[in-house]
Formats: structure tokens, sequence, C-alpha cells
């Protein structure tokens, strides 16, 4: 079982994976060629693709990190792009970050 789990990651660990892990309530190895259909497309050229929900482990337990840095990135967005209509003023802002952050589930 040791040398099946070294290998395992040593494929997902690859600068370029050739196996990921999927799923949510059930962890599935998948070969990266067949991964499109667990994968959301996020830039054409060059192809990127990543998991939905990041901050979810295989589990569906949050990922405390990945979740914060999914919330400085949109924070990022919404501080340097002053035009976005939707935010009124920074206490939108601040009361915002602190119910994301206060959220129980991602």
């Amino acid at each position: 079982m040791e040398t099946t789990l070294s290998a395992l990651a040593s494929l997902m660990d690859s600068p370029i994976p050739l196996v990921v892990l999927v799923g949510h309530s059930r962890t599935l190895v998948v070969s990266a060629r067949q991964s499109v259909a667990w994968t959301v497309t996020v830039s054409e050229e060059p192809r990127v693709n990543v998991l939905p929900r990041r901050w979810l482990d295989v589990s569906g337990v949050k990922v405390r990190e990945t979740w914060r840095a999914a919330i400085r990135a949109v924070i990022g967005v919404l501080v340097f792009r002053p035009g976005i209509s939707q935010v009124r003023d920074w206490q939108d802002i601040g009361n915002w970050t602190r119910n994301l952050m206060a959220r129980k589930i991602g």
C-alpha cells in the first residue's frame, strides 16, 4: 500500500500532473487527460484548468489558507477596481469580508 501511495504522489506532484484527485463525497483518482469533466477552464491560451472550489479538500473540509487566499484575491479586485458599482463604500467591503470569514462552509 505504501508503494502505491508513493507512486500516486509522484504522479500528482510532477510539474504537469498525470493524475488528479477529484470528488467530494468520494475520492477518485482520474487521469489528467480525463479531468476536463472535473475541472473548470479559466484560460484558453494557454489552457489552464483548475479544480472548482479549491478551498475544499477531497473530503469537503475547508482548507483555511486557500479560502483566505481566495478572499484576498476577490477583495483585491474590489479595492483596485474602484469602478465596480456594487461596492458603495469601504464599510461594504468590511461587512462583506467579515461575513465571508464567519462562514462555516466554503
